[in-house]
């Protein structure tokens, strides 16, 4: 009776530890569904200094297999709708969005960058047009919150998504 016992528990404990497993979403490739996104990094320097703001990106992976980021992040040469958060440092409120604003369909694979393992990707976007910025010089923060993955397919159908996140940064501007 005792032997059943324990090897009831030890059966049920494994069961529990797989059930728990395919939970979190592992696949057959070992790896967590997003966790390759803790191993993707994204920094954001601003560069106000001649007249615009500038966003450098810096993407970068840090993992061992692809991962699959924003291409509107990694290489849009002008916003098509409010893609970073720009705030007046001093009250908080944001600066209104007033670039363009594009209507698309669903997500497809041309919409994110693929970045090998090891990679590093940089990017500069010119957002000066895109938010109203207060007439004067002000101290702003700009932050971006957005999706990657390890998988484009399942990005594309809407899971397997997991944050990409670049901590705020400030920065001062001048506007005319």
């Amino acid at each position: 009776m005792r032997k059943t016992a324990t090897s009831s528990a030890t059966a049920s404990a494994l069961a529990l530890a797989l059930a728990l497993l395919l939970a979190a979403g592992i696949h057959d490739n070992g790896r967590a569904e997003g966790q390759a996104m803790s191993d993707v990094g994204v920094q954001l320097a601003v560069d106000s200094s001649d007249g615009h703001v500038r966003v450098d990106v810096r993407l970068e992976n840090r993992g061992k297999l692809p991962a699959y980021v924003p291409r509107a992040l990694a290489s849009a040469r002008q916003l098509d709708g409010r893609l970073f958060d720009v705030r007046d440092a001093r009250t908080g409120e944001p600066v209104p969005y007033q670039g363009r604003m594009v209507k698309r369909g669903p997500l497809t694979a041309d919409d994110f960058l693929t970045l090998a393992p090891g990679a590093t990707h940089r990017h500069s976007i010119d957002i000066t047009p895109a938010y109203a910025f207060a007439p004067g010089k002000h101290e702003y923060r700009l932050a971006y919150e957005g999706v990657a993955g390890g998988d484009v397919q399942a990005l594309v159908a809407g899971s397997g998504a997991a944050p990409l996140v670049a901590p705020a940064v400030s920065f001062t501007y001048t506007a005319r």
